[in-house]
């Protein structure tokens, strides 16, 4: 009987252990090397494509933003293969107070379509937004205009610079990889609450 008892203590603790270890895994898999704060009310914009990405696995929006002419303009771009990028004016002086200057890696003054991340909803992990630049050439180039595009099956995307395919399920390299070095793409966190609710992705 001791032994039974003994033997229950021990699988329960290991259990907890387990399951403190897989919460670090989660919250340490969150990359802090660029700073991203979106904030964004679906009640205000409804049907965007960002919601669209987000309620259906398998979709996925590219998300990025530029001021102009004292407006917040935010950019969207479907994996449809459309290739159709849709712009949400933010026209409320609450949402234009936000700043949106860190969306992550990308500071492509020149056209920020090509800045911001990646928002959609994995088959296994629920939300997820994924930084639009490629990390390994960030690392081995010292700079952060890599973006990444679609590639044909549109479940993943590709560095034209370095031809590396990542998995937009997983954010691992498919194909084109270097070596054991090789760093998967940046994650940042997703808060949702469905429909009409705060939209907000971070570190």
């Amino acid at each position: 009987m001791a032994s039974t008892v003994m033997l229950f203590v021990y699988w329960s603790i290991l259990g907890i252990a387990l399951q403190s270890l897989s919460s670090c895994d989660a919250e340490n898999s969150i990359s802090t090397r660029y700073p991203c704060k979106f904030v964004f009310n679906t009640n205000l914009h409804p049907g965007t494509d960002m919601e669209t990405a987000l309620n259906g696995s398998g979709i996925y929006a590219m998300v990025s933003a530029k001021k102009g002419n004292g407006a917040w303009i935010i950019y969207t771009t479907l994996n449809d293969g459309k290739s159709h990028t849709n712009q949400i004016t933010l026209t409320t002086a609450k949402e234009n107070y936000a700043d949106y200057n860190y969306m992550g890696a990308g500071k492509n003054a020149k056209d920020a379509t090509k800045n911001g991340f990646i928002l959609g909803k994995t088959n296994f992990s629920g939300y997820i937004a994924w930084d639009r630049q490629c990390p390994n050439c960030i690392t081995q180039n010292g700079s952060t205009n890599f973006p990444l595009e679609w590639t044909g099956n549109r479940q993943s995307v590709i560095c034209e610079k370095c031809k590396r395919v990542y998995s937009l399920e997983t954010g691992a390299i498919t194909s084109g990889g270097q070596g054991k070095e090789d760093e998967a793409l940046m994650r940042y966190q997703v808060s949702y609450g469905g429909i009409g609710s705060i939209l907000k992705v971070g570190n």
